[in-house]
């Protein structure tokens, strides 16, 4: 496990342990958004930790929302991310270390890339191109390091401390749109996911 791994499981602890008490019994879903420092910039990520409850469901629902899509779409969601914010935030504040760690891993890895050729005279479509292939690589490191802290949470029985039973865990980035069951496939253990894919499954038929 690499230092920067180790620190998003900490930190993802640290997220579930600050979840006020009187709302976990309440709590039916862990989100987990991934975003960028920079809406389009994928060496800056980080991953919010949020959550939504069955308050809030009864509250959406009441004022006319679909029972299912308001349980299950991130759009109707509080998403309080308060307790966590790992990586990149938009507040240099937020996690200075997550993000120095993400930064030499990433380095590293190879991954790295400035804003600007130095040479010139490089070939823009060929720059154009290994960028793309980084972004894409970035976007896969982070993912997996989200995912990570997600199968860590079950594994260890934190998430079911904390809140008293397991629930799922469903990570998404807005910008991957209908991405989000294959994440919460790779998130969680099958028996949390049954009512979230059934939800999710039905609207790819539609």
């Amino acid at each position: 496990m690499t230092a920067f791994q180790e620190h998003m499981r900490r930190a993802g602890e640290r997220a579930l342990e600050a979840l006020p008490a009187p709302l976990r019994s309440e709590i039916y879903v862990i989100s987990f958004r991934i975003w960028r420092h920079d809406s389009f910039d994928h060496r800056h990520p980080y991953l919010a930790i949020g959550h939504n409850t069955e308050s809030e469901v009864r509250r959406v629902v009441a004022a006319g929302g679909e029972p299912g899509e308001v349980r299950w779409s991130y759009a109707y969601w509080l998403l309080d991310e308060t307790t966590g914010i790992v990586g990149h935030g938009p507040d240099p504040a937020d996690d200075p270390v997550g993000a120095a760690l993400h930064l030499a891993e990433i380095r590293e890895l190879g991954l790295w890339y400035e804003d600007e050729s130095d040479d010139e005279s490089a070939d823009e479509d060929e720059d154009e191109d290994t960028q793309d292939r980084r972004d894409e690589l970035l976007t896969t490191h982070f993912d997996d390091a989200c995912l990570d802290v997600a199968r860590h949470l079950h594994a260890s029985g934190k998430l079911t401390e904390i809140l008293g039973r397991p629930v799922p865990i469903v990570p998404f980035d807005m910008y991957r749109a209908g991405y989000e069951p294959e994440l919460a496939e790779a998130a969680n253990p099958p028996e949390v996911l049954t009512d979230y894919l059934a939800w999710a499954r039905a609207q790819e038929e539609e």
